[in-house]
């Protein structure tokens, strides 16, 4: 019987009189992801932060492999990489140099730092802008750093808000393979994204901001349920 690896119960989140979401409930096996969608000001972001440990819940817990998620914890944080709007780069410092850093602040990558940030600089079709400064790169290649580093990712968790955008059609499929590719090594995701996008793997689509209650599932390992929903800020 294949375990659960991520798994939300009965979360909700208020943001001052606002309530964005109460009763959710979604489980992820390994292998599985969950498309997160929703108009503007649903929480999506909301959500994703409070899995992250960036927010927490007016109500609810969040598990991995069984574990409930606790404040600090470096079990926990070890386990997944996030990816907001403001992922964090270096305006003088060049795309090599970023991802490089990147790859050095998460110890799994040290001990083949320099060989993995070039082949993941490869894999996402930068080689040419690698030694530009990140100011100077287009909004498409940004994103496509960011897909470097999660190329370079061994976290089995990926939590990711709108990943394909500005990317153009290559690199929504780029985007597609490298989350397939993390899918079949036993990974998981949760996506929050406003775009269909050509990935073979099954996922378990949760719309937030229904104005009834809703219940989703999808194919064997992945299910999602949503209750009580009520629109409000992102």
């Amino acid at each position: 019987m294949t375990q659960t690896a991520l798994e939300a119960i009965d979360l909700g989140c208020t943001l001052g009189n606002r309530r964005l979401f109460a009763g959710l409930d979604f489980s992820l096996d390994a292998g599985r992801w969950l498309m997160l969608t929703g108009a503007n000001g649903s929480g999506k972001s909301t959500l994703l932060r409070i899995v992250a440990g960036l927010a927490m819940p007016s109500q609810g817990k969040v598990r991995w492999q069984g574990r409930t998620r606790r404040a600090g914890d470096p079990g926990w944080n070890a386990a997944f990489v996030y990816q907001g709007h403001a992922p964090g780069w270096k305006d003088q410092l060049t795309a090599r140099e970023n991802l490089e850093t990147q790859a050095w602040l998460d110890l799994a990558v040290r001990r083949d730092a320099p060989n993995a940030v070039d082949a993941a600089i490869a894999e996402v079709g930068l080689q040419r802008q690698r030694n530009l400064p990140f100011a100077r790169l287009s909004a498409g290649q940004r994103r496509r750093l960011g897909l470097a580093r999660l190329a370079l990712a061994p976290r089995p968790l990926w939590l990711l808000d709108e990943p394909t955008t500005a990317l153009d059609t290559e690199g929504q499929a780029l985007f597609a393979g490298l989350l397939d590719r993390h899918l079949a090594r036993g990974g998981c995701a949760v996506v929050a994204t406003h775009l269909d996008f050509p990935t073979s793997s099954p996922s378990a689509p949760l719309r937030l901001g229904e104005a009834a209650p809703a219940r989703q599932a999808g194919e064997s390992g992945v299910t999602a349920a949503v209750t009580g929903q009520a629109g409000g800020a992102r």
